[in-house]
């Protein structure tokens, strides 16, 4: 039981002048960066470390915190905004932002977006503080079959994503499962479809290929259409009412909690859990056939998610030292060079530390809610900049992007080229999300395979063996047929009405 000195004592840290102020900037700072294509949490961070020597641990930890819960708000909103997202995280959030923004609601859409983050970010902060040791002890039990089951349960989302065409979906998941497997292979150290070019030895980047997939080819699409621009409401008619807030947040807690499962198990990421969680609101919604065209629910899932996973990657890193994510990866290299050591022992070593970061991530929602909202008329103003100067900016900001990842110009031709895949995609009616999300999941996938295969001896039945992958691969079994099944139901009632 923490003691009641040691709680207030955090929480006086935080509450500080000095500790809020920094907190504020680095809320701020990820809200542009995640609006940045290209810039994620990692690399924010990793900006900003500099700038945090001679600070107290605690502050410095926690404007880089804020930073990484504002970055996942930003990237949702060049989602809804452009049809690119600035982060990872917001890939999913542009099924449905995107089309709510295009029908003149793009503040309501942003303003769901701020509310989701928040609400998920809030809560799976209270879940951290709560339940950190025990969630720790349980994703210690996950090993290779788990991962594995854990990947293959995401791809049978592809059934729910392609219910207009399974067999389209299933041909855009394989061409995104290999597109990951060129590059080196991770057990041989043997280079593998790279055609002798070395910029192809680290693979293929997932922001490049969903930069062009969803950037260009939405440029693309746009020079199409006739000239004519989406009205922007007033900014008091575009905010989401509290009824409408109400009718959300059965999903936004269902998502919050997927996030923060998802962001227990190490390298799966903000990403991920947006995207199941995307899943799971559509099978759980009563108008399904909403999704894609401008459904709140799909907007306000996948934020939830995927700001949750930040307080679900936080349980391995302080309780054994496992970063989740890019962006804890970095956040742990920062605590060691503190002086600090993740780890159980950081609970009773430094218990001061480790809830000054709770009370510090639970203010970054309240601070994310109060900016995300007084910013929201100003960056849905993005709507009425006449197309011409969106569609150049956003095809500018796509290349230097791609420079920005890796610093290649081979990255900037690999953006052009899957640009016209992703706009020939659009034409043929090949839905981009299952190879997106291949691409997301094919490397835990592959490894995963290759480490039970290593593990059983070549022996398949590890992954019906073990209770915990048994449970995943039923369930993702039971998601594969779950849009069939309903719609045969949906048929025998028609009739029987």
């Amino acid at each position: 039981m923490v003691e009641m000195s040691v709680l207030l004592e955090a929480l006086l840290n935080v509450l500080t002048p000095y500790s809020l102020f920094f907190l504020v900037v680095g809320v701020f700072i990820g809200i542009v960066a995640g609006i940045l294509p290209g810039i994620n949490g990692a690399i924010g961070i990793s900006l900003i470390l500099p700038f945090t020597f001679g600070m107290p641990p605690a502050t410095a930890l926690i404007m880089m915190l804020g930073l990484w819960g504002g970055q996942n708000f930003g990237g949702g909103v060049t989602a809804a905004l452009v049809h690119a997202p600035g982060a990872a995280s917001g890939a999913s959030t542009l099924f449905d932002g995107y089309p709510m923004a295009q029908k003149g609601q793009a503040g309501k859409a942003l303003g769901i977006i701020c509310i989701a983050s928040s609400i998920g970010w809030f809560i799976s902060t209270i879940m951290l503080a709560l339940i950190a040791v025990p969630l720790a002890a349980f994703a210690l039990r996950f090993s290779a079959p788990e991962y594995l089951a854990v990947g293959v349960f995401g791809l049978s989302m592809v059934a729910s994503m392609a219910t207009k065409n399974i067999f389209k979906g299933a041909i855009a998941t394989l061409f995104g499962l290999v597109i990951v497997t060129i590059g080196t292979d991770p057990f041989s150290g043997l280079p593998r479809f790279t055609f002798g070019r070395y910029e192809l030895m680290d693979g293929i980047n997932f922001l490049v290929v969903m930069i062009g997939v969803f950037a260009i080819a939405e440029a693309l699409v746009q020079i199409e259409k006739p000239a004519t621009q989406a009205k922007v409401q007033k900014f008091a008619r575009q905010l989401p009412s509290w009824k409408e807030v109400k009718a959300l947040l059965p999903t936004i807690l269902r998502s919050t909690g997927i996030g923060m499962l998802v962001g227990t198990a190490p390298g799966a990421g903000g990403s991920i859990g947006a995207f199941i969680a995307y899943n799971e609101a559509k099978r759980f919604s009563k108008h399904p056939e909403e999704f894609g065209h401008g459904a709140q629910e799909g907007v306000a899932a996948p934020e939830a998610a995927n700001n949750a996973t930040e307080g679900g990657a936080m349980v391995p890193l302080l309780a054994l030292g496992i970063p989740g994510s890019g962006a804890a990866a970095v956040i742990l290299a920062s605590m060691i060079m503190f002086g600090l050591r993740p780890g159980p022992q950081i609970f009773t070593d430094q218990p001061v530390l480790v809830y000054s970061l709770f009370f510090g991530l639970a203010l970054g929602a309240v601070v994310l809610l109060i900016l995300g909202l007084l910013l929201t008329p100003y960056l849905a103003l993005v709507m009425r900049l006449p197309r011409a100067y969106l569609i150049t900016g956003v095809t500018g900001i796509a290349f230097m992007a791609a420079m920005a990842i890796t610093g290649l110009l081979f990255d900037v031709w690999l953006v052009l080229l899957f640009g016209i895949v992703g706009y020939i995609m659009r034409k043929l009616d090949f839905p981009p999300a299952p190879m997106i999300l291949a691409l997301v999941l094919g490397f835990m996938i592959e490894t995963s395979l290759r480490r039970s295969m290593i593990l059983s001896d070549g022996d398949w039945s590890i992954f019906f063996t073990r209770p915990i992958s048994a449970t995943i691969l039923g369930l993702a079994i039971l998601g594969f047929f779950y849009p069939m099944i309903r719609d045969v139901i949906g048929r025998l009632r028609a009739r029987s009405a």
